[in-house]
C-alpha cells in the first residue's frame, strides 16, 4: 500500500486529500483534509501520545552530546579546520609569488653589469641551503614514522576500548546507564568503530526484548552527530525482515519478534520512518497467517499507538487497524491469535468509555478507611483502636461493620488484627461483635450462591476473617461446622448444580482449606476432635467426586492434613472411604446405645427407696433441685451422655490432658445436660400441701421468735479432745467416712449394701459427746459430702495453677520490659506495650493453658479479654 499525497486548487478553495491504493490498484479508503486534521477525542490534541510524563522523557528527552563532549570527537571541528588551513597556505603563496617576481623585475632592471660575477657566488650558497634541508627532511620523515607507530599504538588500545565498551552494552538496563555509555562511545568514535557498534546493537539476543528500548534511544541521541549509524542500522534490519518474509521460516518467531520490535522502538524516536513500519505491517497484513499475526501484533503493541495518536500518521493507521478487525472477523483464528489481535487493536486503539466518577465520602468515614487499610499494622493497633473507641459510636457503628467486612481491601497477613479490633471493641459495645459475625456468614452464603469469579479473593478473606474470629472466641465451634458442612453440600442435587459448583471448579477446596488452616489446630481434643474427624471423611468423598485435582490445590490439601491430622488416612477410591464412613457410624451407634444403657442404671440405683421410703433422687432433687431445672455435669470415666452442648473447648485447670491417657469414649470438655421428666401434680392436692406448708412455717416463725438468739453452731468441729480421748482406733481411723464392706460390718447389717461409718457429734447437758453411727454409702448426706470434699479440692487445685500461671507471666513480662522488646508474637501479650492475639499461641511450645482470661494491653490499659488456648 502507499500513500499519493495531492493537491488541487478550485479557485480560492485548496483541498488536500490523501488515497491509499493496493498495488493492484485498487483503492481501499479515501480521506479528506477534514478527516487529517485533530478534532475529537481520538487525537493527540485531546489524548497525550505518551502515558506518563516519564515515558515521555524517554523518548523525547535526549542527552545534547555537544554539552559533554569536545567537537572535534564527533567529528564537526576536523573539516573546517582542514578549509581554514587551506586557505591560510593559498593566500601566504600567492603573496610570496607576488613579492618573489616584484623582486627579480626590480633585480633585472637595477642591477649593473660588473655585479653578474657576484651572482656565481650566490648560486654556491643556494646549493649548501638545498643541502640543509635535504636532512632537515629525513628528520621529519623519521619523526612521520614515529608518530605512526604511536597512532598503532592508539588504534589498539581504542579497540580494546571499544570490546569493553560493547561487552557492558548488555548490562545497561537503564535510561542514566545507556547515556553514559552513549557519551563514552564518543570518545572512541571513528567510521570503523561506528561499524562495529551497528553491528553489535543488530546482534541483540533474541530474547533480551527489554534491551530494544534503551539500544534505539543510544541510536536516537548519537544520530544527532553521526548521520551514517541510524542509516547502517535500519539497512540491515530492513534487509532481515525481508530475509525472513520471504523464507517463510515458521521456526524463528523470537528473531521475527525481535526484528520487529526493534523497527517498531526506532519508529518511536523518529528514527525509523513510518512509511518502512507502514511497508512491513501491509507485508504481514497481505498473508495474515501464523507468524506473521504474531508479527503484526507485536509491531501494532510497540509502535501503533504512537502512529495511531501522531498527527501525520492517523488516517493510515485507523485504516491498518480497521483491515486488521476484518481480517479477523473473516478468517477462522485459533484462541491464542484471536487474543492477541484483539489485544493489539484496543491497545492502538481503546474502546470508548466515561470516565470514572470517585465516590465522595464525608471527612468521618474517609478517617475511618485510613485507620484501617493505611495505618493499620501491628504496631500501630493501639493508637487505630484508641481512635476508633473516640468515634461517634451511634453515627459510625454500621459504617465500622461495613469496613470490618472489606478485609480483602487490606493486606491478606493483617486479617486477624481486624478480628483484634473486633473484640477491643466488643468490650465496650456488646452488640458490635454479634453485627460483625452475622454479616461475615451473609457474606459467605451470598458468596455460594452467585459463584462469581470476582469475588473469589473476598470469599477467601472473609474465611479467614471466620477462622479468625473462632480464636478470639466470638463464635462456637458449632458455627464453624455448619460452615464447612455448607461449603460441601450447598447447591448438590439440585437443578443448579452446574452453576454453583461445576466439577471443574476447585474453589471451595480453597475455601475449607484456609478454614480449617486458619482455626483447626483448636480441634485436637474432646468432641471438637471427633466432629473434625467426621468432617475430614465427608471432605475427602468431596474431593474424589471432584476428580484429580489441579497441583496447587493437591499440595494445600496435602499441607493442611499434614497440619491437622497427620496420621489420617487419605482414600483413594470411594468404596474405602464409603466403608470407612459406615464403621465410623456404627461406632457413634454402638456409643450412644451403651450411652443410653449406663444412664438407665444410673437412674435405676438413683430412684431405689431408702428406708424412709424415698429415693435418693428424689431427695436430691428436693434439697437443691427444681422438678424442671437441669442439671449438668462433666463427664464421667464412661463418657456417657444424652445430651451433648456445643460449648467450646476447655479444661478445668488450664492444663491440656493426653488424650490417648483418657479412657475410651471419655470427654473431659463436654456437658451432660440430664432433662428430668416433669411429673404431674394434682391441683388440689398442692393446694392442700401449701396450706399445710404455710402454717408449719408460721408455727415454727413464732417458736423461734421466743427463743434467745445465740450464734449458729452450723458445721462444728469436732473437738480435740473427744478425738484424742477416743480409744478405739477403728473409730479414729474411719471418723474421715471410710466405707465399710460386708465382711467388716457382717454382725451391723449383714448384707452386702457398703455402709459408711461416721460419728455424731451431740450434747447432753454442757457436755459434747461423740456416738459412731452406720448410715448407707448411696445416702445423700454421703454423696452430697464427698461432692462437697471433691469441689473444695477442685477448687483448690485450679486457685494453685492459676496462682503458679500468674507467676511464671509475671516473670515472663518483668524479663520483656527488661529488654524493652516490642516482639509481636502470635500468643499472649507482650510486656512492651503491643497486642498479642489472644490464644494464637505456638502449637510446639510448653504454654498451652486453656481457655483462660488473659489480659492485652490495649490503649494504655490492660483489656480482659478472652483467648482460646490449646
Amino acid at each position: 500500500m502507499r500513500i499519493l499525497p495531492c493537491m488541487r486548487s478550485f479557485g480560492n478553495l485548496s483541498i488536500s486529500y490523501c488515497a491509499a491504493f493496493h498495488h493492484d490498484g485498487h483503492t481501499t479508503r479515501v480521506t479528506t483534509a477534514s478527516e487529517l486534521s485533530p478534532s475529537g477525542k481520538h487525537f493527540s490534541a485531546v489524548e497525550p501520545i505518551w502515558d506518563d510524563e516519564d515515558t515521555k522523557a524517554f523518548y523525547e528527552s535526549l542527552p545534547d552530546l555537544r554539552v559533554f563532549v569536545p567537537g572535534v570527537l564527533l567529528g564537526e571541528a576536523e573539516p573546517k579546520l582542514v578549509d581554514q588551513h587551506g586557505k591560510v597556505h593559498e593566500q601566504t603563496g600567492e603573496h610570496k609569488l607576488e613579492q618573489g617576481t616584484e623582486v627579480q623585475n626590480n633585480a633585472e632592471a637595477s642591477v649593473p653589469e660588473h655585479q653578474l660575477e657576484g651572482k656565481t657566488n650566490v648560486g654556491s650558497k643556494n646549493r649548501e641551503k638545498k643541502d640543509k634541508t635535504g636532512k632537515e627532511i629525513s628528520k621529519e620523515k623519521e619523526a612521520d614514522q614515529k608518530g605512526d607507530i604511536e597512532r598503532e599504538k592508539v588504534r589498539v588500545t581504542d579497540g580494546a576500548s571499544l570490546d569493553n565498551l560493547l561487552q557492558r552494552l548488555p548490562r545497561c538496563v537503564s535510561r542514566d546507564l545507556i547515556d553514559q555509555l552513549t557519551v563514552e562511545f564518543c570518545y572512541l568514535n571513528s567510521k570503523a568503530n561506528r561499524k562495529k557498534l551497528a553491528r553489535a546493537l543488530f546482534n541483540v539476543p533474541r530474547t533480551s526484548l527489554e534491551l530494544l528500548p534503551f539500544y534505539s534511544r543510544l541510536v536516537a541521541t548519537l544520530s544527532t552527530c553521526m548521520k551514517d549509524l541510524p542509516s547502517m542500522l535500519l539497512s540491515m534490519l530492513e534487509e532481515e525482515f525481508n530475509f525472513l518474509m520471504n523464507k517463510k521460516d515458521q521456526i524463528k518467531i523470537e528473531t521475527k519478534i525481535r526484528n520487529i520490535r526493534f523497527i517498531g522502538e526506532l519508529c518511536k524516536f523518529n528514527i525509523a520512518p513510518s512509511g518502512l513500519v507502514f511497508s512491513c505491517l501491509k507485508a504481514c497484513l497481505d498473508d495474515f497467517s501464523h507468524h506473521n499475526i504474531d508479527v503484526a501484533c507485536n509491531l501494532l503493541e510497540t509502535c501503533g499507538r504512537f502512529l495511531y495518536l501522531s498527527q501525520g500518521t492517523t488516517v493510515r493507521m485507523s485504516n491498518m487497524l480497521e483491515i486488521l478487525r476484518r481480517l479477523k472477523n473473516v478468517k477462522n483464528l485459533d484462541p491464542h491469535h484471536s487474543t492477541l489481535v484483539e489485544n493489539a487493536y484496543y491497545l492502538c486503539k481503546p474502546p470508548e468509555r466515561s470516565a470514572r466518577v470517585s465516590k465522595v465520602r464525608p471527612p468521618l468515614h474517609q478517617y475511618i478507611r485510613k485507620l484501617l487499610f493505611s495505618d493499620l499494622d501491628k504496631t500501630s493497633v493501639q493508637h487505630v483502636l484508641r481512635q476508633l473507641r473516640k468515634l461517634p459510636w451511634a453515627e459510625c457503628e454500621e459504617y465500622l461493620v461495613k469496613c470490618f467486612l472489606k478485609v480483602h481491601k487490606g493486606k491478606y497477613s493483617q486479617v486477624h488484627l481486624i478480628a483484634l479490633l473486633t473484640a477491643g471493641l466488643s468490650h465496650y459495645h456488646d452488640d458490635f461483635h454479634v453485627a460483625v459475625v452475622d454479616e461475615v456468614l451473609e457474606e459467605i452464603r451470598v458468596g455460594l450462591e452467585l459463584n462469581d469469579y470476582a469475588m473469589q479473593q473476598r470469599q477467601l478473606a472473609h474465611m479467614r476473617f471466620l477462622g479468625e474470629l473462632y480464636n478470639y472466641e466470638h463464635i462456637d465451634s458449632s458455627v464453624i461446622f455448619d460452615t464447612l458442612y455448607l461449603i460441601t453440600v450447598f447447591g448438590h442435587g439440585t437443578l443448579e448444580q452446574d452453576l454453583l459448583d461445576p466439577p471443574e471448579d476447585f474453589f471451595r477446596i480453597r475455601m475449607i482449606v484456609t478454614l480449617l488452616q486458619t482455626c483447626g489446630h483448636y480441634f485436637d481434643r474432646g468432641s471438637s476432635k471427633r466432629k473434625l474427624d467426621r468432617f475430614l471423611l465427608h471432605f475427602q468423598r468431596y474431593i474424589l467426586n471432584k476428580g484429580p485435582l489441579p497441583l496447587d490445590v493437591e499440595f494445600d490439601v496435602q499441607d493442611m492434613f499434614a497440619e491437622l491430622r497427620p496420621n489420617m488416612t487419605r482414600y483413594s477410591s470411594p468404596e474405602l472411604l464409603a466403608s470407612a464412613l459406615a464403621e465410623l457410624e456404627e461406632n457413634e451407634k454402638t456409643k450412644q446405645s451403651e450411652s443410653a444403657a449406663s444412664d438407665a442404671s444410673c437412674k435405676s440405683s438413683a430412684n431405689r427407696p431408702d428406708k424412709n421410703g424415698r429415693g435418693h433422687g428424689e431427695v436430691a432433687d428436693s434439697e437443691s433441685y427444681s422438678g424442671s431445672r437441669s442439671i449438668y455435669h462433666d463427664g464421667s470415666e464412661d463418657g456417657d451422655s444424652l445430651y451433648e452442648e456445643n460449648s467450646d473447648d476447655r479444661s478445668g485447670n488450664g492444663v491440656v490432658d493426653d488424650d490417648d491417657a483418657m479412657p475410651s469414649g471419655s470427654d473431659e470438655e463436654e456437658r451432660v445436660q440430664v432433662r428430668h421428666k416433669v411429673v404431674q401434680v394434682d391441683p388440689k392436692e398442692q393446694e392442700d400441701f401449701d396450706r399445710e406448708l404455710r402454717a408449719l412455717l408460721q408455727e415454727s416463725l413464732e417458736s423461734r421468735k421466743l427463743e434467745p438468739r445465740v450464734k449458729s453452731t452450723l458445721n462444728m468441729t469436732v473437738p480435740m479432745k473427744i478425738v484424742e480421748g477416743s480409744k478405739d482406733s477403728r473409730a479414729t481411723e474411719r471418723e474421715s467416712g471410710e466405707e465399710l464392706t460386708a465382711e467388716e460390718n457382717g454382725n451391723a447389717g449383714g448384707g452386702s449394701e457398703v455402709k459408711v461409718c461416721v460419728r455424731v457429734l451431740v450434747k447432753k447437758g454442757h457436755k459434747q459427746q461423740t456416738r459412731q453411727m452406720l448410715i448407707p454409702g448411696d445416702c445423700s448426706l454421703v454423696q452430697s459430702t464427698k461432692q462437697q470434699e471433691a469441689a473444695l479440692l477442685e477448687e483448690k487445685q485450679n486457685i494453685k495453677q492459676k496462682i503458679l500461671e500468674y507467676n511464671e507471666r509475671e516473670e515472663e513480662e518483668f524479663n520483656a520490659s527488661a529488654f524493652q522488646t516490642g516482639f509481636w508474637g502470635q500468643g499472649g501479650s507482650s510486656a512492651g506495650g503491643s497486642i498479642g492475639s489472644a490464644g494464637r499461641g505456638s502449637w510446639d511450645g510448653s504454654n498451652r493453658g486453656g481457655r483462660g482470661r488473659q489480659r492485652y494491653y490495649i490503649a494504655g490499659g490492660i483489656y480482659h479479654g478472652y483467648g482460646r488456648g490449646r
